[in-house]
């Protein structure tokens, strides 16, 4: 009798063990795949100066770098100004209404120099109208120094205005809805080293 109970025993401790070290299947884990794409900017951030500007001035490049340095201007784009549909249906090859950005080039302080730059700017601290500027570097006569800079016009509306250029002589036209327009000559007074806006109507 104790003999059938000890091999009772034996072999249920065999049954025991056979099952306990028979290895259990583990559910198979699927990766999970986001159904999602992966969205991309819809827009690439904009230009911040026109490409090659300052490719023979890299001491014009360094007057610009130090003047927008602390962020707070930049130079104006296309889509800052809201010059009328009939004034850009008039003027649809003119470079200086199809350009990407407000800035042109020339002798504006007469010294012989065609280095000179006049940008209009805008005050990115400020979403009012009146957040933008017009500025003129230029050129130094050395050909070494930095630019000198000089603001013509400040804290202005200049949405409606386009900047353009011929030769030395420097302008700045205000295009209204009405179809009339205020044309600003921008002149250099070489005693006063300074910029002056004269308007004619």
């Amino acid at each position: 009798m104790t003999l059938q109970l000890n091999c009772c025993f034996l072999l249920w401790v065999l049954l025991a063990n056979t099952g306990c070290n028979t290895p259990q299947s583990t559910p198979k884990i699927e990766p999970q795949i986001d159904a999602k794409p992966t969205q991309q900017a819809s827009q690439s951030a904009p230009e911040l100066m026109p490409k090659g500007l300052f490719d023979q001035d890299p001491r014009g490049a360094e007057a610009w770098l130090q003047f927008t340095q602390d962020g707070k201007y930049r130079i104006a784009r296309r889509d800052d100004f809201q010059i009328a549909e009939a004034v850009m249906t008039e003027h649809p090859n003119d470079p200086f209404f199809a350009n990407k950005f407000a800035y042109v080039g020339g002798d504006f302080n007469r010294d012989g120099h065609l280095m000179d730059r006049a940008f209009v700017v805008v005050d990115t601290t400020t979403t009012a109208k009146e957040r933008f500027a017009l500025i003129v570097f230029n050129a130094p006569p050395d050909g070494k120094s930095l630019p000198s800079i000089h603001w013509v016009l400040k804290a202005r509306d200049l949405s409606k205005s386009v900047l353009s250029a011929a030769s030395d002589v420097l302008y700045l036209t205000e295009y209204h809805e009405d179809g009339t327009q205020d044309v600003c000559h921008v002149r250099w007074d070489k005693n006063r080293e300074e910029y002056s806006c004269e308007k004619s109507r």
